[in-house]
């Protein structure tokens, strides 16, 4: 019931972006052609994981079980990431898609009440990712180019874990019990502002930067980005570093949960 709950979630999600982008790319196609300006980017990120996952474990009473994520991920099954930016002169917007799943199994070590227990442990996690944002350049000069922004970031994780073991797993795992299977998901909205821009070198090199901050449904979410790109007539192509963290509070699915790693990117202007 839940799943479904989730999949329906997810879809009116989808639904929604889909339906605003196609009337915002309408409006923007009813005005002076000659002065919008549009990008769309494909990008290929091979972030490293980071953080804890706490799950509740069954029975009731509280009972938490933390999970280093960086213990148990090292591979990354499927990756998308893009973004759409249209222009008209100081004014600008934007969205930004990441599509994540990765998964893994290995032994390792995990805390089980007051016992460290070595088990076997398998996890994926698939999640996906939407930012919408409008900017307004408070900097525009031909070297520089400075906005300030603001939107929102759509987050949902779905994580699904299970931990196998030579001896019956310590309270409070029920007794006579070496398996164990956890699913977990979150469905995370939060108001987001910040900077983004560039500075250009020369003609053709060109520094991308951008930084975010939010909050709503999690305590804590940000975003660093910074590279270097080059300018050709059709579009560029950018090489940077992208770093994206989420924190909720102590009960909840993400603890100082961070993706973090080099992307190369290949953009269209038209």
């Amino acid at each position: 019931m839940h799943s479904t709950k989730l999949v329906k979630k997810k879809s009116l999600v989808a639904a929604i972006c889909l339906l605003l982008m196609f009337c915002f790319v309408n409006y923007a196609a009813a005005q002076e052609a000659d002065k919008w300006q549009y990008e769309a980017t494909l990008y290929l990120w091979l972030p490293s994981i980071d953080g804890d996952l706490k799950y509740t474990l069954p029975g009731g009473g509280g009972d938490t079980l933390p999970i280093d994520a960086s213990k148990v991920l090292d591979s990354l099954d499927m990756a998308f990431m893009g973004a759409f930016e249209a222009r008209y002169n100081k004014l600008s917007f934007a969205t930004d898609f990441i599509y994540l799943d990765l998964s893994n199994s290995k032994n390792t070590v995990i805390p089980i009440g007051p016992v460290a227990v070595d088990v076997n442990a398998g996890l994926n996690i698939t999640g996906w990712t939407i930012t919408g944002i409008a900017g307004y350049d408070v900097v525009q000069t031909d070297r520089v180019r400075l906005a300030i922004i603001g939107g929102v970031r759509y987050f949902t994780l779905d994580t699904d874990l299970s931990i196998n073991s030579s001896v019956d797993l310590p309270d409070p795992i029920p007794p006579n019990n070496r398996s164990l299977s956890l699913s977990e998901s979150t469905d995370l909205w939060d108001g987001i502002v910040g900077v983004r821009g560039a500075i250009m070198l020369n003609e053709h090199w060109y520094l991308p930067y951008y930084a975010d901050i939010g909050t709503g449904d999690s305590d804590l979410t940000w975003q660093l980005f910074g590279g270097i790109g080059y300018m050709f007539n059709w579009g560029d192509i950018k090489l940077g570093y992208r770093y994206l963290k989420y924190d909720q509070s102590d009960d909840k699915l993400l603890q100082d949960f961070t993706f973090d790693g080099f992307l190369l990117g290949v953009g269209f202007r038209f």
